[in-house]
């Protein structure tokens, strides 16, 4: 179970670093009017990579937190984290922008909620890599 843990983790956290240093930096490089259509289809397929690693990441870590709560109690956590930090915050910065308000005040938003959650991948990255070389 730890390899395909790991290989979850190390997907999300390639993901989730191509999106903090290419893709939404490449936001503020697209017309104004065109970003909006742009977004759009950006935001409706990303879910279709993410969505699934991130429920079956979640599967495995409440299966191994069920396991041994105490060794798996800081992976729920940081997972719970990127949960919060993705349906309570950063969808709705997506929303705003779809919505064709301020890109640059967003944008700077979406970047910095996103590098919370692009460390708290880092880490889970990190234990599961650790796990594995043990």
């Amino acid at each position: 179970m730890d390899a395909i843990r790991l290989s979850v983790d190390s997907g999300l956290f390639i993901l989730v670093w191509l999106v903090q240093v290419i893709i939404y930096p490449s936001f503020d490089q697209i017309a104004r009017e065109k970003l909006t259509c742009w977004h759009r289809l950006y935001t409706q397929k990303i879910l279709y990579f993410v969505g699934p690693m991130m429920f079956v990441q979640t599967g495995l870590i409440a299966w191994q937190i069920l396991l041994d709560p105490l060794v798996f109690m800081a992976d729920g956590l940081l997972l719970a984290g990127i949960w919060i930090n993705t349906f309570f915050i950063a969808i709705p910065i997506h929303e705003s922008i779809d919505r064709e308000e301020s890109l640059k005040g967003y944008l700077h938003k979406l970047l910095r909620v996103n590098l919370w959650r692009s460390w708290m991948w880092t880490a889970l990255f990190l234990i599961s890599l650790v796990r594995v070389l043990a």
